[in-house]
């Protein structure tokens, strides 16, 4: 490679950074954590990389608070899908097919990825503003994920026999798949005080990976009761949707 080319390439290089804004640096770590969780898997690091996925969706979350106050480029929305396919739809995948390395377990796995990846293109091709999603996001189905494996090593830790087998997960994964490519209405986060209890939720079950401390059982066993709570909550909805009517 010659000056002339090597000044043209970084000439492109410093055109692509140009066009990122402060939620694409955001969304980058995003990509960071998910990439690094499937590497952890590999390495059987499973409780490490299912913290990773929590740091991935916690900065999934940052980056739309961070859009909202801020000004985002015309990359945005195109970065946070395709980062969003790998850390919330790949690394899930890989995960929890390496925790078992069955033949069930790499269909289920492609069948997650898949349905995340579906879910990801059809919110793209039909944008809305509405304050409900279509189907549950593939960043809560891969919360739900990370939850059962860090609330199961933390259950072990206090003496307890594994909370699951490795094949109610994976059933668990395919009623998550169908629930993400449904068109079940599901609540956006969208008020500070939720947000600002889901990330002290979220820091407190990732460091209960890392802490030989029984008490910090506590975070995972809330924030999967209030994940629960979210997953049934259309269910909730429309029984009361049902009794108004009735009434």
């Amino acid at each position: 490679m010659n000056a002339e080319e090597y000044i043209k390439n970084t000439a492109q290089f410093m055109k692509v950074l140009h066009l990122l804004k402060a939620p694409d640096f955001v969304s980058l770590i995003n990509l960071l954590f998910g990439i690094i969780a499937i590497f952890l898997s590999f390495s059987g690091a499973y409780g490490a990389a299912a913290a990773c996925l929590l740091v991935a969706a916690a900065a999934d979350g940052v980056d739309g608070y961070v859009a909202r106050k801020t000004s985002s480029g015309p990359l945005g929305s195109h970065l946070d899908s395709l980062i969003d396919a790998v850390s919330f739809g790949v690394a899930p995948a890989v995960i929890v097919y390496c925790m078992s390395e069955s033949l069930l377990a790499s269909v289920s796995g492609f069948v997650y990825a898949a349905c995340g990846i579906l879910r990801l293109a059809r919110y793209n091709a039909f944008p809305t503003k509405n304050p409900v999603y279509s189907g549950i996001p593939i960043t809560g189905g891969a919360v739900f994920i990370a939850l059962a494996i860090i609330l199961n090593l933390n259950l072990e830790r206090t003496g307890f026999v594994s909370a699951y087998a490795a094949e109610i997960l994976i059933l668990f994964i395919f009623v998550l798949s169908v629930l993400m490519i449904s068109t079940i209405p599901y609540s956006k986060v969208m008020k500070k005080g939720t947000f600002m209890l889901l990330i002290v939720l979220f820091v407190g079950t990732i460091a209960s990976v890392f802490l030989e401390n029984t008490g910090v059982i506590l975070f995972p066993l809330a924030l999967s009761v209030l994940m629960l709570i979210y997953l049934m909550s259309p269910l909730v909805g429309l029984i009361r949707k049902k009794e108004g009517i009735e009434i």
